[in-house]
C-alpha cells in the first residue's frame, strides 16, 4: 500500500551481488510504501554494496549526494582481460600475472589526478544511446578519457594461482572522485605492469559520510575476500559458459517479460530491516550532509509555503550543530520548521535568500509498528540510537489517567515518545472494545506521540515473561524511560508487578516513572469503570473520566431507510462493529460526516440495531461517528 505523501529521508541499503541496482529499489518502494525515490549513483549487476536512496522532496539533493567522494574494495585479476573487465564478460586478452612487489610499486602511480578512459560497456550515452548497447550491435565506441582524482588506493591482500589458472589475485581498497570507473582503473594498473586484468568482484563500502555497515541489509552480504571474489567470477562465468547468441537473445525477451510479472514479495525480516534504517532528514543529519542549519519562524510559515518573497528576517540559525567540513556547502541552507521537520532548501547570495525547494508543513505522523515487525527489527535505528521513553497498557479508553501516563513520556524531549498497546481488548466482554485500534490511535497521534507498538495477542506473547518482554524493549527500542500506574502488572498471567519492573529498569538501564491513578468522585478512574458507565448510558460522567465524549465509530455501517417524516428520515443499519453499545434507548448525539461537518441528532439502540435520524441517504452514506 502506497502512502499519500513520500517520506522525506535517506536510505542506505546493502544490494547484494546480481540485481541491477534498479531491480533493488524495488525492496525499499515496497518497504516504505512509495514511487518517489531516487538513488545517487549505481552499481554494476557484479558489484555489491552500499547504495544511498534519497525519497520524497529530498530526491532533489541527488547531485549533491552523487558528487560526494566513495570508498571501493575490489578483487582484481591479473593476468585476464575480459571485454567488460568485469565477471560478465568473455575472456579477450591473456598476459603474464603480476607480483605483490610490482603493484605496491606502482599504485603511487596512480593517485592523485588522473586520466581514465571508461569501459566500452558502460551506462554512458553516445548520441543519445548507452555505450554498452551499441557495443553489444558490434559498433565501436570510443570514449573520451576524462580526469577523476584517487584519493587514497591501497593494496590489502594478494594470492597467487599462477599454478592453476596463471593468475594472480589483489584485495584493492580505492577513495576516488565521482565518475571513476574501478574496472578502467584494475585495466590501467595492469596496463601500466605489461599485463591485463579484470574485477572479478566490486563492494562499496562507503558513499560520502555514509558507511556501509550502516546499511539495510548488510548483514546478508558474505565476507568480501579474495577467495570469496574468485567464487563470484566463476558463478558469472558458468551462467556465460556455452550460450549461443540466439540462447542470449532469447534469455533477453524471457528476462525482458518476467520484469514486466509480479516480483516476488520480500521477507518480513528483510522490509523490517528496509524500515528501520531510513532516515528522517534532521538537522544533525542535514550537518553531516555539510548544511548549515536554520529554523523557519512560526509567524513567517503561511507566506513561506505560499512562495512569498524570502528575506533574512524569517530564518533564525540552529546553533552548536558542528557541520562537516569535507562535504560543506557554502550557498545552500537547510530549513527546519519550529518543530523539527524538515521545511526545504533555500540558498543564500549577497545577504540575500531565496528558494531552492520547499516541503510543506504536514502534521506529525504517528509511526505504526506491529509488535512482530519490532521484534524482526523495525524500529528506526534514528530513534534506537537516542533511546525511547514509553508507556504500556491497554489504553482500552485513553482515559486521563493514561493520558497523564503519555505526557510524562512526551516530555522526555531526548528521546522517541510512544506507547505499547493491544490491537484488540483481552478483556471485554464479547471481544468489544471501548475504543477501536484505530480511535485509539488516531488519539494518541493528537496527544503528541511518536510511535505505537501495538500487539496482536496471542498463545506466544502471553508466555512472555516480564523479563523477557523488557528485553525485547530495551534491545530493540532502547528504552530508557518507563511510565507507568502503580499497580500496573505484565508477563505471563500478570506475574510481573512493579516492583519487579523496578529491579528490570536496573537490569536494563531505563528510568521508571510510578504514576499515582487519577480518581473521579473518590474512584480510581479505569478502562473496566468505563466500561459500565457506557453500558448503563452515563454519558457525563465518562465524559468527566476520558476528558472527552464518547464516541461510536460507524464508518464501515451501510444505512437502510426505514422510514420517512415531514422533517427527517429513519435509517436503520445492523451494528458490526467491534465497540460495547450502550444499553437499549435513544440519545441525543452529535453526527459526524466524511466531509467534517456535524449535526445535532437522536440514535436508537435496540439490541444490535441502530436506528438514526437524518436528512437523506446522502447524510447516512457519508456518517463516520456519532458523539454522545
Amino acid at each position: 500500500m502506497k502512502t499519500k505523501s513520500a517520506p522525506n529521508g535517506i536510505m542506505l541499503y546493502a544490494k547484494s551481488s546480481g540485481p541491477t541496482s534498479f531491480s533493488s529499489l524495488w525492496s525499499i518502494k515496497h518497504a516504505l510504501g512509495t514511487e518517489k525515490v531516487g538513488h545517487t549513483g549505481t552499481l554494476d549487476s557484479f558489484a555489491d554494496g552500499l547504495l544511498v536512496v534519497l525519497t520524497g522532496n529530498l530526491t532533489h539533493l541527488v547531485p549533491h549526494v552523487t558528487g560526494f567522494t566513495k570508498t571501493y574494495e575490489a578483487i582484481a585479476c591479473f593476468g585476464k582481460e575480459t571485454d567488460t573487465l568485469d565477471p560478465t564478460g568473455q575472456v579477450i586478452k591473456t598476459s603474464g600475472s603480476v607480483t605483490k612487489e610490482q603493484l605496491e610499486n606502482i599504485l603511487p602511480q596512480f593517485t592523485g589526478a588522473i586520466l581514465q578512459s571508461p569501459p566500452a560497456f558502460s551506462a554512458l550515452h553516445i548520441d543519445g544511446k548507452r555505450a554498452s548497447d551499441l557495443v553489444r550491435q558490434g559498433i565501436e565506441v570510443n570514449l573520451e578519457r576524462r580526469q577523476v582524482f584517487i584519493y587514497a588506493l591501497e593494496l590489502l591482500d594478494f594470492a597467487d594461482f599462477k599454478n592453476t589458472d596463471g593468475c594472480t589475485y589483489a584485495k584493492l581498497k580505492i577513495t576516488c572522485s565521482k565518475g571513476t570507473y574501478i574496472r578502467s582503473l584494475a585495466r590501467d594498473i595492469a596496463l601500466a605492469l605489461n599485463s591485463c586484468a579484470h574485477l572479478c568482484a566490486l563492494r562499496r563500502t562507503q558513499v560520502g559520510p555514509f558507511k556501509l555497515e550502516d546499511a539495510a541489509c548488510y548483514s546478508s552480504l558474505e565476507d568480501f575476500t579474495i577467495e570469496k571474489g574468485i567464487e563470484t567470477q566463476k558463478k558469472f562465468q558458468e551462467e556465460l559458459k556455452g550460450k549461443s547468441l540466439l540462447a542470449k537473445a532469447e534469455e533477453k525477451i524471457f528476462n525482458k517479460a518476467k520484469s514486466k510479472s509480479p516480483r516476488q514479495k520480500d521477507t518480513e525480516e528483510k522490509v523490517a530491516d528496509i524500515k528501520s534504517h531510513f532516515l528522517f532528514f534532521t538537522k544533525e543529519l542535514a550537518a553531516v550532509c555539510g548544511f548549515e542549519s536554520c529554523y523557519l519562524k512560526s509567524s513567517f510559515e503561511k507566506g513561506y509555503n505560499n512562495g512569498r518573497p524570502l528575506s533574512l528576517k524569517m530564518i533564525e540559525p540552529v546553533k552548536e550543530l558542528e557541520v562537516s567540513k569535507d562535504f560543506y556547502v557554502a550557498d545552500e541552507t537547510a530549513l527546519f520548521y519550529k518543530d523539527d521537520s524538515f521545511a526545504g532548501i533555500i540558498k543564500k547570495h549577497d545577504n540575500k535568500i531565496r528558494y531552492g525547494f520547499v516541503v510543506p508543513h504536514l502534521k506529525k505522523e504517528l509511526k505504526v509498528f506491529y509488535w512482530d515487525e519490532v521484534c524482526n527489527g523495525a524500529f528506526p535505528v534514528q530513534w534506537k540510537q537516542k533511546g525511547s521513553a514509553i508507556t504500556v497498557g491497554s489504553f482500552e479508553a485513553i482515559h486521563k489517567g493514561h493520558q497523564e501516563l503519555a505526557e510524562y513520556v512526551i516530555e522526555q524531549k531526548d528521546f522517541a515518545a510512544g506507547a505499547v498497546t493491544f490491537k484488540d481488548s483481552i478483556s471485554c466482554k464479547n471481544g468489544r472494545n471501548i475504543f477501536t485500534l484505530k480511535q485509539r490511535l488516531a488519539f494518541f497521534e493528537k496527544l503528541g506521540l511518536d510511535f505505537v507498538i501495538a500487539i496482536d495477542f496471542n498463545e506466544d506473547f502471553a508466555k512472555l515473561s516480564g523479563s523477557e518482554f523488557f528485553n525485547i524493549l530495551s534491545t530493540r527500542c532502547n528504552l530508557k524511560f518507563l511510565a507507568e500506574g502503580s499497580d500496573f502488572k505484565c508477563g505471563y498471567k500478570g506475574s510481573c508487578n512493579m516492583a519487579e519492573i523496578a529491579e528490570l529498569a536496573t537490569q536494563y538501564d531505563f528510568t521508571l516513572k510510578k504514576a499515582k491513578y487519577i480518581e473521579y468522585e473518590g474512584q480510581k478512574v479505569s478502562s473496566s469503570r468505563i466500561k459500565e458507565e457506557i453500558v448503563h448510558g452515563n454519558f457525563t460522567t465518562i465524559k468527566e473520566m476520558l476528558g472527552r465524549p464518547f464516541e461510536l465509530a460507524l464508518a464501515k455501517l451501510r444505512w437502510h431507510k426505514k422510514s420517512d417524516t415531514a422533517e427527517y428520515s429513519l435509517f436503520e443499519s445492523e451494528y458490526d462493529g467491534n465497540q460495547i453499545l450502550p444499553a437499549k434507548g435513544t440519545y441525543g448525539v452529535i453526527a459526524r460526516f466524511s466531509d467534517g461537518s456535524t449535526l445535532h441528532t437522536e440514535l436508537t439502540i435496540e439490541d444490535n440495531v441502530l436506528l438514526i435520524k437524518l436528512p437523506t441517504q446522502k447524510y447516512a452514506d457519508s456518517l463516520i461517528a456519532a458523539e454522545f
